[in-house]
């Protein structure tokens, strides 16, 4: 039923070699597609699994940078569910048990949907917001009631709008207009996942879902890109949140 899309660079031997033989073995998985930006990965990948037929590995021509990576991923994708995964972080089968039943359940055949996590274990906590949908005319009452809900251990809709690791339909990554944001995207290394999202709030209707139940493990390390970059991209990443804050 899912894609499950991860572009790395570097990632190998912390993380994915940790983390692979999980995904391969998931009945909900039909392909893992890997976008690997030096094809050091995909190198120490092929070594380790050989020719495995769930293993889809691509090696950039070019880097094209966190933005453009998880696109390109996203683009190899043959299934309409993909879950678009940083090589970093985990999602075990209950993830993808409970998003499929919330697809079935509620999402039926609409397409303009990503299902968010509600929560990014250990350290960011959205369950606050579980139930919530963020769409076009109800970001300002979605505003005021997560004030009402906030405590101490939650984090903000802003922060979970930069977050990612969820589940996305593959329509919105087929007709997403990228033709004005050329300028923009070497500038999102930060911020390139509440920038992506903007976007497809402004052009595609965005229905964002966030998932009672949907957890992953999301891991801090000295290697983020959002740490190293965040500072040097700061007019921008300041850019995009008063973008997305003008979201009605």
């Amino acid at each position: 039923m899912f894609s499950l899309c991860i572009p790395t660079m570097n990632r190998f031997d912390e993380f994915l070699n940790k983390y692979l033989d999980n995904y391969i073995n998931l009945d909900l998985i039909d392909e893992i597609i890997i976008t690997d930006e030096n094809g050091d990965d995909v190198e120490k990948i092929k070594n380790k699994y050989g020719t495995n037929e769930k293993l889809k590995l691509f090696k950039n021509e070019e880097r094209l940078g966190p933005f453009l990576n998880k696109l390109k991923a996203c683009s190899f994708a043959k299934n309409e569910w993909i879950v678009l995964m940083d090589s970093d972080n985990f999602s075990n089968e209950k993830y993808f048990i409970t998003v499929k039943k919330y697809i079935e359940d509620v999402i039926g055949e609409q397409k303009n949907i990503i299902l968010a996590p509600s929560k990014a274990a250990p350290n960011c906590d959205y369950s606050h917001l579980s139930g919530f949908v963020y769409k076009n005319g109800n970001f300002i009452s979605n505003s005021k009631e997560e004030n009402l809900l906030m405590k101490n251990n939650n984090k903000s809709s802003i922060v979970m709008m930069n977050t990612g690791n969820y589940v996305i339909n593959k329509y919105l990554i087929d007709n997403i207009d990228l033709s004005s944001e050329q300028n923009n995207i070497p500038n999102s290394s930060a911020c390139d996942v509440i920038y992506f999202n903007t976007l497809l709030f402004e052009q595609l209707d965005l229905n964002l879902h966030v998932v009672p139940n949907l957890e992953y493990s999301h891991v801090v390390h000295d290697g983020s890109i959002y740490i190293q970059t965040h500072q040097q991209f700061s007019n921008f990443n300041n850019y995009v949140h008063n973008k997305y804050n003008n979201l009605k």
